[in-house]
């Protein structure tokens, strides 16, 4: 029988659920399901929005990671880095001997890429782990990453409930073209741009109804709620707030297409949520995002005219016929992104990064899992 690791994961935030949260509950998930080789336990990072309000419930968590490696002394700590304090447990768990693997959720628009220095500062500490677990090829175009550091490319993971169902038919949806925007609403994540998109679509006489998903704080809220009666859209455009997981999945599915129009994102995990949803992407012009779109379905807009260039593609789309190609959004997706392969693929930079001494370095290649 194999020997058994124990892997700690750092990440996301206690209470703001997003992508990051739900890929480290589905990737345990998954790999329990996958094998029994590994035991999983968590922390979050609570590092977003870091303030001196907040600094506590930071500080809180990096003496979480000191308690863990004393008592339960992890064979690997998984680190998501996502704003630059998550580097701070890179830094910790390895100056207490823990092998280290970073998975990056970040994009080239994030001020830790975009400030030189921030930016050199990231580069260092990434370096100091063993290994990066990579969620797309493209993010070695998007973030300054170590040279020498090993890679691997795993896969995000996708709800299981999705993977599993059948794809939703588009005979049983109204005859108005559907809509739907779900994300940590900001401004970053093209939250008001949605909202543009939809003034300019009424203004053109397209029938439509949309809904945006997610949460915010109450400045934000307050904005998108204001901006919306502005605008004249009360009766077109439904703000539901953060909803549970399922709703949101099922929200999806009776779907047209999914505005995503974020500036931020590297490789958003909503956008194959959708797909796998039946639901097409529209989305902003970044790396990641682009290369979902070529790999499967959906449509790319410039960073320079979202607005106009969205409006046009939704204005030009034959509802009956998006919806009648339905099941061919969903299938390649989802077997692209089945938890078997999602698993194997994190399992084998799991055993990678265990199987090397701790603070060596071995080759850039990126070991990629099989595709088909």
């Amino acid at each position: 029988m194999s020997a058994r690791h124990r892997l700690l994961i750092v990440g996301g935030s206690s209470d703001h659920p997003g992508g990051v949260e739900a890929f480290c509950d589905r990737g345990t998930a998954a790999l329990a399901a996958h094998t029994d080789r590994w035991t999983v336990e968590r922390i979050a990072a609570d590092s977003a929005y870091l303030s001196r309000a907040t600094l506590r419930r930071y500080l809180r968590q990096l003496g979480r990671l000191v308690a863990h490696c004393r008592r339960g002394r992890p064979d690997l700590v998984w680190v998501q880095y996502v704003n630059l304090p998550d580097l701070g447990f890179v830094l910790l768990a390895r100056a207490m001997g823990r092998r280290v693997m970073v998975t990056p959720h970040l994009g080239s628009n994030w001020r830790s890429q975009s400030h030189p220095l921030l930016r050199r500062l990231s580069q260092w500490a990434l370096a100091r782990a063993q290994r990066l677990a990579l969620i797309s090829r493209t993010q070695e175009l998007e973030i300054a990453l170590p040279p020498a550091l090993p890679r691997s490319l795993i896969r995000n993971f996708l709800p299981q409930s999705v993977l599993s169902s059948v794809p939703a038919a588009g005979d049983t949806m109204p005859d108005r073209l559907q809509l739907i925007h779900s994300s940590r609403l900001s401004e970053g994540k093209g939250t008001f741009l949605v909202v543009e998109v939809c003034a300019l679509l009424r203004d053109r006489g397209v029938a439509f109804d949309a809904r945006i998903t997610g949460g915010a704080d109450a400045e934000t809220m307050a904005r998108l709620h204001a901006l919306i009666a502005e605008r004249g859209l009360e009766n077109r455009v439904k703000v539901l707030g953060r909803i549970p997981e399922e709703e949101l999945l099922d929200l999806l599915g009776r779907s047209d297409v999914l505005i995503h129009l974020s500036k931020i994102d590297s490789y958003p995990l909503i956008v194959l949520e959708a797909m796998a949803c039946s639901t097409v992407p529209l989305v902003m012009e970044l790396a990641g995002a682009r290369d979902m779109v070529e790999t499967y379905r959906g449509h790319v807009v410039s960073a320079a005219t979202p607005v106009e260039e969205a409006a046009a593609w939704l204005q030009s789309l034959d509802v009956p016929t998006l919806r009648r190609d339905r099941a061919d959004v969903a299938a390649p997706v989802r077997d692209d992104y089945a938890w078997s392969r999602a698993a194997g693929a994190l399992e084998a930079a799991l055993d990678a990064t265990v199987a090397a001494l701790p603070g060596a370095t071995g080759g850039t290649a990126l070991d990629a899992p099989d595709r088909r």
